[in-house]
């Protein structure tokens, strides 16, 4: 292409992106975008509901993790064997229904959120120059859109992951039980702890995924605009594994939260925690498990947490690459 015609292109480009900026995205659009983020959403839960299954099991054990403990589960490893040698391969996708609903409902809409939410945001002059705050807060709230539409998905989800091996409860009993025995409230339990945490961990995801990738193409010989899906694979998944490390806590008591008026369901499990809310939550997991207590099921955690990020953002860049013009793409 001449040089003129390359201005002319950059031109129509920026008056597309001024459109934009001033009417927002076409609801076609739109359509695009949440269907990019549930394509992300299905294929990242379906390589990652092993490791969730695993973090919810170690999440849920009050007795302590370590291999001269007789407790359940002592390691991922003799995890893993003992729950194939009790429930078979399934297992691992036990719960993988619900998981399903809740993390393709979750990633429409943060992703669709996030969209809108930047767009809006890129009209103050101070958060369009200033795009790693405007990301931040972005995510942040796109986070907990996401995360409070699917939450009743993720309750279900950790009751059916958690309950013993001979208990046959489905996602369709389970969801009517909660209403009719815990109240509507019963579906969101653990929400307002997961606001907290769920906050800043997608902010800080999407910025330091946007600040890494722009540094590698700002490294690139020569520059370009386009990265290869390995290093969106690198910088979504070390994203995923620092910010998922500063809130775990935060995600561990949300699932002691998740489980109360379930402990008939996880008899042979060890002992069960009953608490009422989320400061006798820490107190009794403090007062009974100590301060490392809040960390079990961190291992599993962080692998999931990389692969998922990874997956979740790399998959998303090229659903979105596929089905929305680039000219209607942020940076």
């Amino acid at each position: 292409m001449s040089t003129e015609g390359q201005q002319q292109h950059q031109r129509l480009q920026n008056q597309q992106q001024q459109h934009t900026l001033l009417h927002g995205h076409s609801m076609l659009t739109q359509l695009k975008q949440a269907s990019a983020g549930a394509a992300a959403g299905f294929f990242t839960r379906t390589v990652t509901q092993p490791f969730d299954v695993l973090k919810i099991r170690f999440q849920l054990q009050m007795e302590p993790v370590s291999e001269d403990h007789p407790s359940k589960y002592r390691s991922m490893m003799q995890a893993s064997k003992l729950i194939y040698k009790e429930e078979g391969l399934f297992a691992f996708w036990k719960g993988h229904n619900a998981g399903q609903l809740l993390t393709m409902i979750y990633t429409i809409f943060q992703f669709w959120s996030y969209e809108q939410i930047d767009l809006k945001l890129r009209q103050y002059e101070y958060l369009d120059a200033n795009k790693n705050l405007r990301h931040f807060l972005s995510g942040g709230v796109a986070g907990c859109v996401g995360t409070t539409i699917s939450m009743p998905f993720d309750v279900v989800r950790t009751r059916v992951v958690g309950q013993d091996p001979n208990h046959r409860s489905s996602v369709i009993h389970i969801f009517p039980n909660i209403i009719r025995t815990e109240g509507f409230y019963g579906l969101f339990r653990g929400l307002g702890t997961t606001l907290i945490q769920i906050g800043p961990l997608i902010g800080f995801n999407f910025a330091f995924y946007h600040k890494t990738n722009d540094l590698f193409l700002t490294m690139a010989e020569p520059p370009n605009h386009h990265l290869p899906v390995v290093v969106h694979l690198l910088t979504g998944g070390v994203a995923g594994v620092v910010s998922k490390a500063i809130v775990y806590p935060l995600d561990f008591i949300k699932k002691r939260l998740q489980l109360q008026g379930f402990q008939n369901a996880r008899r042979t499990f060890g002992r069960n925690q009953v608490c009422f809310g989320i400061g006798e939550c820490i107190r009794l997991t403090y007062k009974d498990e100590g301060i490392l207590g809040f960390y079990k099921g961190m291992n599993p955690t962080l692998i999931k947490s990389g692969l998922t990020t990874a997956l979740y953002f790399s998959l998303y860049d090229i659903f979105k690459a596929h089905f929305v013009p680039e000219v209607e793409s942020d940076d």
